[in-house]
């Protein structure tokens, strides 16, 4: 995770966050209430909160979704999520600059369909996950050399 393509919130602020953002993404209410339910215990251990949804052509790479008969819309949302100290929020500008942008800015980079993933006459497979990432490692160079 890296603080360009994250959203770094206060945790009073990421069960509302997650649920616009999922709303955009498509995802009915029963859909973003067991999303939520699921990612609130690990969630709430920290004060600050970096997520991002992955976009959904990175996530097939990584793992691949082969479904019989062939679904006209796959739904793939999947969250990466770490804990941020109070003392490394600094290093999360970028981050808490996307705080600022509205949640729907996910549907764009997740790349989700609207009208498809709505239209209730066509097969529609929808699937939510995520992962909490333990550790980030940042290496800063400066003229080719790490500082």
């Amino acid at each position: 995770m890296i603080p360009s393509q994250s959203v770094l919130l206060p945790f009073d602020k990421v069960t509302g966050y997650i649920d616009d953002a999922l709303l955009a993404l498509g995802l009915h209410t029963e859909a973003r209430t067991s999303f939520i339910t699921y990612w609130l215990p690990d969630l709430s251990k920290h004060a600050f909160i970096a997520l991002r949804f992955l976009p959904q052509d990175e996530y097939e790479k990584a793992a691949p979704l082969n479904i019989t008969p062939i679904p006209e819309v796959v739904t793939r949302v999947f969250m990466l999520f770490r804990g941020v100290e109070e003392s490394q929020i600094e290093l999360w500008n970028d981050a808490m600059d996307m705080e600022r942008m509205d949640a729907s800015v996910w549907k764009n980079i997740v790349g989700i369909d609207e009208a498809k993933v709505h239209d209730k006459s066509l097969f529609r497979v929808l699937e939510w996950g995520g992962v909490g990432v333990k550790w980030v490692a940042y290496v800063m160079l400066c003229d080719g050399e790490v500082l």
